[in-house]
């Protein structure tokens, strides 16, 4: 009795199941890498229109926006974290003291509500309505805040507020990134690294930094 030409054998189905197996794997790596080169494009994209905004911003008052977050005693305790008065000197002004209202004509940018949080990541329509300005966040796309620093007038500056520096084998070491501007980080795909004065000395981060 001879075996029907049409039908198959196991071991032939489980050729087939491992062929379909291996395609899928190849497929989802395919997807997450595509995925987080977008995420990567997206928060590169963000950081060069908040220094288009920023530039703008320094033009009408003379300076830069404050490091860092806060409730609006200023400067931000050092190191700065996030990114809280940048959103908010960009977005409704901070007011007296630092960008009086006559020079002040932003809005500069305007951020999706769903890249505004707190300083864990929380979304805005999630906190009960607890943030104060100063304190919103605007957001990378892993859902952590992007840190910003500028680099003075003195105190609310890289020395006090922990720019990240040079290191030791550059060739303008001792010193700073973008020394008479501002820097811009990400913790990037990794989440890394938790202390915010390091952010943007990881290889996947996503800065601003200049040579």
């Amino acid at each position: 009795m001879t075996r029907d030409s049409k039908a198959f054998t196991l071991i032939e189905l489980l050729a087939v199941v491992l062929i379909l197996g291996i395609l899928a794997s190849i497929s989802v790596g395919v997807y997450t890498t595509q995925v987080e080169r977008a995420r990567i494009a997206a928060a590169r994209t963000m950081i060069s229109e908040l220094e288009v905004a920023i530039s703008r911003y320094q033009i009408d008052t003379g300076q830069y926006p404050p490091s860092g977050s806060g409730s609006g005693t200023f400067p931000a305790t050092s190191p700065a974290q996030g990114c809280g008065y940048l959103q908010q000197a960009l977005s409704v002004g901070i007011g007296s003291g630092t960008a009086t209202p006559y020079n002040w004509h932003g809005p500069y940018i305007t951020i999706k509500r769903e890249f505004l949080g707190d300083i864990n990541g929380v979304p805005v329509e999630e906190t009960g309505g607890t943030l104060v300005p100063g304190q919103v966040q605007i957001l990378d796309p892993w859902r952590s805040p992007y840190r910003y620093v500028r680099s003075g007038p003195a105190p609310d500056s890289y020395a006090t507020m922990r720019g990240i520096e040079l290191p030791s084998g550059h060739p303008y070491y001792p010193g700073y990134y973008n020394p008479s501007t501002f820097q811009i980080s990400s913790r990037g795909p990794n989440g890394l690294p938790a202390a915010w004065e390091e952010i943007g000395k990881e290889p996947d981060d996503v800065t601003n930094f200049g040579f």
